[in-house]
């Protein structure tokens, strides 16, 4: 049965997280002293060359009821050996479109090793070193757990300018065909990668304002009904991150039920369910957009879809690239889940 107008509201309505940046204050303590003994045993770390930001969903907005790390990167801009401006790309090496190969006397590996050191010793050994970033559980006042990423800055340059990307975007130079991201090192398959975190984030929210706002709602609405179904319904792990993705593919048309102007200004006073306490109307367009958004991903080729970041295909080979075979499971999932929904149950939780 079609999930009722209580279920949809839960499901797609913005998690406000008033810690959270109370925690990212805290956390970047802890990280400046993490920092503060690794520049004492390395000269190439300098934390004046570090940017520190939130990544992941609560940077987008896409954050929902189920719990969510908070993802922090530490980006180093460069060391006494490394400019990535000045970095020429003959001394990095490319394979499987994803893989990267230097030529750096100090690279993420390096900085990784020494960020967990300190950490370790910051924190009596209550971390826990992952593929990609670093993680610090719940402690000193900090309510969630940290994921923390060490990365270097890194302009990749590609042969192929996407067609989508915005000259304008200070992230990408047009002329030089030079993408602005980050390298990290992935510790299970013990290479280092590249990826594009404030692309990402700011791709997102050029698809919500180009929406209305309905992008991100649907964002979240998948992403709980995902989250809903491997807790309940044996669904495959997807991460939340190709979630997104897929519905960035979507055209924008089919987030927009009404053109600006045309709603009923009485359509919310008139339905008992849109009074809300959390003052957050319902929006009663959020049904049929879902069920327009599902058509067309159950009948659609996904061979051309992008990642968010505008740089890669969304699908590939390698560990961090999603299969569209999956991608295609996820859809049919969704629908089965839909189908066959509990018409009474409002709740995200049983």
């Amino acid at each position: 049965m079609p999930f009722n107008n209580e279920f949809f509201y839960n499901a797609y309505k913005p998690i406000k997280v008033p810690s959270i940046d109370t925690d990212f204050e805290q956390a970047k303590k802890l990280i400046g002293e993490a920092l503060k003994i690794a520049s004492q045993k390395n000269y190439y770390i300098d934390p004046n060359e570090i940017d520190i930001y939130i990544h992941g969903s609560y940077a987008c907005g896409a954050n929902i009821y189920f719990p969510s790390n908070l993802e922090i990167m530490l980006e180093l801009k460069k060391t006494p050996s490394y400019n990535p401006d000045e970095y020429p790309h003959k001394k990095y090496r490319l394979y499987n479109d994803y893989f990267v190969e230097t030529q750096l006397e100090f690279n993420p590996v390096d900085f990784s090793k020494i960020l967990y050191d300190a950490l370790v010793e910051l924190t009596n050994g209550n971390v826990a070193q992952h593929d990609k970033f670093i993680e610090i559980p719940r402690q000193k006042g900090i309510r969630h757990n940290l994921e923390i990423t060490p990365c270097f800055t890194f302009n990749y340059v590609e042969q192929v300018v996407p067609r989508k990307l915005d000259n304008s975007d200070p992230e990408f130079s047009k002329n030089a065909r030079i993408f602005r991201g980050v390298m990290l090192y992935n510790h299970d398959v013990k290479k280092h990668i590249f990826t594009f975190p404030k692309l990402h984030a700011r791709n997102g929210q050029a698809k919500d304002a180009a929406t209305r706002g309905n992008f991100m709602k649907m964002v979240r609405l998948f992403k709980t009904l995902n989250k809903i179904g491997m807790r309940e319904l044996d669904f495959d792990t997807t991460r939340g991150y190709f979630v997104q993705c897929l519905l960035f593919n979507v055209p924008n048309e089919l987030f927009i039920i009404r053109e600006r102007g045309d709603r009923n200004v009485n359509v919310e006073a008139s339905n008992p369910m849109i009074a809300r306490k959390d003052n957050v109307p319902f929006d009663p367009d959020i049904p049929k957009i879902f069920y327009r958004i599902l058509n067309y991903l159950i009948n659609i080729d996904f061979a051309s879809f992008v990642s968010q970041n505008l740089v890669w295909g969304l699908f590939g080979q390698a560990d961090e690239f999603w299969r569209i075979q999956y991608a295609h499971e996820f859809v049919q999932n969704i629908k089965r889940m839909y189908d066959n929904f509990p018409p009474e149950r409002s709740t995200l939780v049983i």
